[in-house]
């Protein structure tokens, strides 16, 4: 097991040699602050406005510490079944658990019952900073269980829940949605509610339910609702660069931006979005922060992963991260092949080194 305390500190210093600019130490909590651009959700400060965003599969303690590191000012669990919660099963508890090199934590929440959300969120709410409400996921599976997206299409349901779990904790509560089901613009409705009901803050992606993730997001509405409401709204969706983020935050009143698939194995990016806030002078889309830089990324990742998750399970995570780093790069399909047969934690150093 490797030491939490001293796995952080590395993954600081990475932090810290990316880009090759001097940089005045700092403790994290001040690190990255952004005093004109912070907002409270609630109670919970928020330093800056970039947010990691929940992804299944994807948004666990390794993801949530890399985040902190290189600049989010809010992180989220993945989204969490209320019925696993209540029934503590043991999965559902562990995605749960939050530590604290990764606040202030967001946990997420998706179940079509108030009272079964209302019990959840109180199970979890001591683990906590923030409890979210999922009323956007377009997955099948969820929206079968009429949960998550599916709210969109029953808004009185939706405002049953957010109430309930609003009764039942002391903690803010928030909601992550999208612009409606279909045709509809359900998110007006939604927002209003939710607002009037004592949420704390609103995250809107930019597309309809049906849409999943084709087509491009579309922040017109979001930026209505935003100059509409008194509560801090995010943006999500396809913010992949530091430009569009700059333009999305100066030309609305979005208090945050939430920025997802655009970091997987790419944390960097979020360092770039954040020094581009601040200084104005990015030209670029992206910086390539170089493959040694990338190597000792990837070593990091995969130590960090096995030391939650133990070898068998964390090599096996592991390996689309390494996939996803490999984007754009020459004998990417080559490599992707033996990434996915990777075994062990030697296997796995010997590949990451192994890259040119």
């Amino acid at each position: 097991m490797i030491d939490p305390k001293r796995l952080a500190a590395e993954i600081e210093d990475l932090s810290y040699s990316y880009p090759a600019v001097t940089e005045e130490r700092k403790p994290l909590s001040q690190r990255y602050l952004m005093r004109e651009r912070s907002f409270y959700i609630g109670d919970v400060f928020i330093k800056n406005p970039l947010i990691a965003a929940p992804l299944a599969g994807i948004s666990d303690n390794t993801f949530r510490i890399f985040s902190c590191y290189f600049g989010s000012a809010l992180n989220y669990s993945e989204m969490i079944s209320s019925n696993g919660i209540k029934f503590k099963d043991k999965k559902s508890l562990y995605l749960a658990k939050v530590t604290g090199f990764e606040r202030p934590c967001s946990i997420q929440i998706f179940g079509n019952d108030p009272d079964v959300m209302a019990t959840a969120a109180k199970i979890i709410e001591e683990m906590a900073d923030i409890i979210d409400i999922n009323m956007g996921c377009p997955v099948h599976k969820i929206l079968k269980s009429k949960s998550g997206g599916f709210l969109l299409k029953d808004t009185e349901n939706a405002k049953r829940i957010m109430e309930a779990v609003i009764g039942a904790v002391s903690k803010p509560v928030t909601v992550k949605t999208r612009l409606g089901w279909d045709d509809d613009n359900n998110v007006s409705k939604i927002a209003r509610a939710a607002q009037d009901l004592g949420i704390s803050a609103l995250c809107i992606h930019g597309r309809k339910v049906k849409q999943g993730y084709k087509g491009f997001a579309d922040n017109g509405l979001s930026e209505e609702i935003a100059g509409s409401l008194k509560i801090p709204v995010i943006f999500s969706g396809d913010i992949d660069d530091p430009l569009k983020a700059d333009r999305l935050l100066d030309s609305s009143d979005c208090k945050g931006i939430m920025i997802g698939r655009a970091i997987r194995a790419r944390h960097h990016l979020l360092k770039d979005i954040y020094l581009n806030l601040n200084s104005k002078k990015m030209t670029i889309g992206q910086k390539d922060p170089g493959i040694r830089w990338v190597k000792t990324y990837l070593d990091l990742y995969l130590r960090s992963i096995i030391s939650f998750k133990g070898e068998y399970r964390g090599i096996r995570e592991f390996r689309k991260h390494f996939s996803w780093s490999l984007k754009g790069r020459k004998g990417a399909a080559a490599m992707r092949k033996k990434i996915f047969e990777l075994e062990d934690i030697s296997q796995a150093l010997r590949l990451i080194y192994s890259i040119k």
